[in-house]
């Protein structure tokens, strides 16, 4: 596999190659990296590993998310969706999401955001990414779960993956 590049042939023109292979942040919640930008809105991704949770929990800006490969289960406000590759799902300001991946293979999703962007987005992103993992792995010790592992068993997110094993 190559790289990810980003080129810019014209002015007003970018075109993102072997976004697979695009650097990134290891996380408790996930890998995440930038894809590629806009002056307003962008793109990053996020690979949800096997076994991941993540309670939902508000995000300040609508987000509109395609799921490039893998399945995960979407979380909100106590109800469960299995998203598979070819989804393409939006949530608004406020709006309370987590995600699950009670399966084998990991999920990567396309993330747009109608956010501004400034030259240096990408840097700072990633130095972003590295003080967020930082503060996933503290909220981790004192307790917040991560992984399926972590949760008990009658845990919601485990009774409704077994219930996808039953189905």
């Amino acid at each position: 596999m190559r790289p990810m590049r980003v080129l810019q042939p014209k002015d007003g023109i970018k075109i993102a190659r072997a976004i697979g292979d695009a650097p990134g942040v290891d996380t408790l919640e996930g890998r995440f990296g930038p894809v590629l930008n806009a002056e307003r809105g962008g793109c990053h991704y996020v690979e949800i590993h096997p076994g991941a949770f993540l309670a939902d929990h508000p995000h300040e800006q609508e987000s509109l998310i395609y799921t490039v490969r893998g399945r995960w289960v979407l979380c909100s406000r106590g109800a469960r969706w299995v998203i598979r590759a070819g989804d393409f799902f939006w949530f608004g300001d406020g709006i309370p999401t987590g995600y699950e991946n009670p399966f084998r293979a990991p999920a990567y999703l396309l993330i747009f955001k109608t956010v501004p962007r400034k030259p240096g987005y990408d840097r700072s992103m990633f130095a972003r990414l590295r003080k967020m993992a930082k503060k996933l792995e503290s909220e981790n010790r004192e307790g917040t779960p991560f992984t399926f592992a972590e949760l008990p068993r009658e845990h919601p997110a485990k009774t409704f993956a077994r219930a996808l094993k039953r189905a």
